[in-house]
């Protein structure tokens, strides 16, 4: 699955040309039949397989092997990891692997092993049996789920340095289409293949050798990706002698002058350090609104502090053993660059980018928490619920996804953005039409088919928009500190949805999802006018 095609600059990824003609439409379709484009099919086919396997389908099999429901609650935490995956971005961007990062190069490499740990780790949970000990299958769970949030942090990294920046909408396109029938293969799939696995015996209600045809099924599944990692092409090889000269020369600098910054950039870092915090605690239990709140405000001063050149003629200076040095030299470069570099590009108007990206999904996010909760009050069955939102809600997804990347490369990613904000608005007033209107299937079929066309024409904008942002020296680091800032505002107000539905009632709440959405088109407008800044790093 390799190609001749030429390896993308740092300036190639991160700006797109504005005065390129408009590709034709069949250009536009073209694209899709393009190699990185199936690499990308292929490779999101395996970053949405493990998910389920232990989040859902994991819940139905132990439920089944009679575990008891408070037991599986607390099981579903594994997927913390994918909350947590900007924690150890810095070490999949910048630490090579060893053997494996001179072979492969630093993404496949990183790709390669993700992959290995998943399809192990879904291997011990097929061979475990949940009635003699959780233990085993718990440890397996939390390795497929660590693996699959590494295997999320390469890719996005490996998608981003694949293609410039016009080209990003088609290939988030692609990803979503392999990872979504992923979920179909790991959701529907595992459970058809663990029903025709069992055996008759009607006195028994688990039968665990079903389960572990199903899931050594998956397994060998990850074949796709591990097959596409090791026949792909790296998509920027770094030079790893160079690098260590340039660590060795930065730890030589420290060593001589000391750690130099100014207060601003302290408390920029403070407020950045404290947003981070609250992702995590926000992803554990609630947080008190003025936490999150008094940390965003000691940023936004210190950005402005490094714009205006606060505090320049006073310069903070700490002293450095020789010891420390080098580890300081890597952070510096892995951790603190990563964010010094996009203010550096974005200066004043970094604020903007992110508080865009804070909130563009929030009306999709706040609304989604009280959408499964609605189908029940409004009295549809499961089995209604799982039909409309597995086959229409996929389906559409699918094509809206299709439909914003083609869209995004003819018209041009900001419109498309504004485009995506308005849908996702407008489809919330329709859940609001939905509950005065009351039981009806054919009417759930036409609100949720709107509503995933909707997300995923806004989806594939705002992915190729976060792609456009990236610097490929930090890719992968920014881009997971990019995906864990757009949850962490509409996550915290998601927590009071349950609330306001029992004060005002779901029509008044779809409604005022559907009002968070006014500010998100401010913001694009507002954010169009920024000019995307490209660099020559590399």
């Amino acid at each position: 699955m390799s190609d001749t095609s030429p390896i993308p600059t740092a300036s190639t990824v991160s700006a797109a040309p504005t005065d390129a003609p408009r590709p034709t439409w069949l250009q536009t379709l073209r694209v899709y039949l393009e190699p990185a484009s199936l690499r990308m099919l292929t490779l999101g086919f395996s970053a949405g397989l493990p998910l389920l396997l232990v989040l859902g389908t994991l819940s139905f099999r132990l439920r089944e092997a009679g575990i008891d429901r408070s037991t599986i609650g607390y099981l579903s935490w594994v997927g913390l990891a994918y909350g947590f995956k900007w924690a150890w971005a810095p070490l999949v961007d910048r630490m090579p692997l060893p053997l494996l990062t001179r072979w492969l190069g630093q993404r496949r490499s990183w790709l390669l092993l993700s992959q290995l740990v998943v399809a192990a780790g879904l291997v011990g949970m097929a061979v475990s049996d949940p009635r003699l000990a959780l233990g085993p299958i718990i440890w397996c769970a939390l390795a497929v789920a660590f693996g699959s949030a590494t295997q999320d942090i390469a890719l996005d990294a490996f998608r981003i340095e694949s293609a410039d920046a016009d080209h990003q909408a088609a290939l988030a396109a692609s990803y979503q289409t392999g990872y979504r029938l992923a979920m179909i293969w790991a959701g529907a799939g595992v459970l058809w293949i663990a029903a025709r696995a069992e055996v008759a015996n009607p006195a028994a209600s688990y039968q665990n050798g079903a389960w572990q045809t199903a899931y050594l099924v998956m397994a060998v599944s990850m074949l796709v990706g591990m097959l596409s990692s090791l026949l792909s092409k790296e998509p920027m090889p770094r030079d790893l002698d160079l690098e260590k000269k340039r660590l060795s020369a930065s730890a030589a600098v420290f060593q001589e002058q000391g750690m130099r910054f100014t207060w601003p950039l302290a408390v920029a870092a403070l407020g950045v350090a404290g947003l981070l915090g609250c992702m995590v605690r926000l992803a554990i239990s609630t947080l008190p609104s003025v936490v999150p709140v008094g940390f965003g405000l000691l940023a936004i001063v210190g950005f402005v502090g490094l714009d205006q050149s606060w505090g320049r003629s006073a310069l903070i200076r700490t002293p450095v053993h020789r010891a420390v040095a080098p580890a300081l030299a890597w952070l510096h470069a892995a951790v603190f660059e990563p964010f010094a570099d996009f203010v550096r590009r974005y200066r004043r108007q970094a604020a903007l980018i992110l508080a865009l990206i804070a909130v563009y999904r929030i009306s999709d996010v706040v609304m989604g928490i009280m959408a499964n909760p609605f189908y029940v009050d409004m009295g549809y069955t499961k089995d209604e619920v799982a039909a409309v939102t597995k086959i229409y809600g996929v389906v559409m997804t699918l094509v809206g996804a299709f439909v914003g990347g083609v869209l995004s490369m003819r018209f041009g990613v900001m419109r498309i953005l504004m485009l995506g904000a308005v849908l996702s608005a407008g489809s919330n007033l329709l859940f609001a039409w939905l509950a005065g209107h009351g039981h009806d299937v054919t009417a759930l079929i036409a609100v949720v088919s709107a509503d995933n066309l909707a997300s995923g024409i806004a989806s594939a904008a705002f992915i190729a928009y976060l792609s456009s942002l990236t610097n490929v020296s930090y890719s992968a680091t920014q881009y997971a500190l990019f995906s864990s800032l757009m949850l962490l505002l509409p996550k915290f107000i998601a927590g009071f949805s349950g609330r306001y539905v029992d004060g005002f009632g779901y029509a008044h709440f779809f409604t005022a999802t559907a009002l968070l959405g006014v500010p998100v088109l401010l913001l694009v407008w507002l954010a169009s006018r920024v000019e995307i800044v490209g660099t020559d790093q590399k």
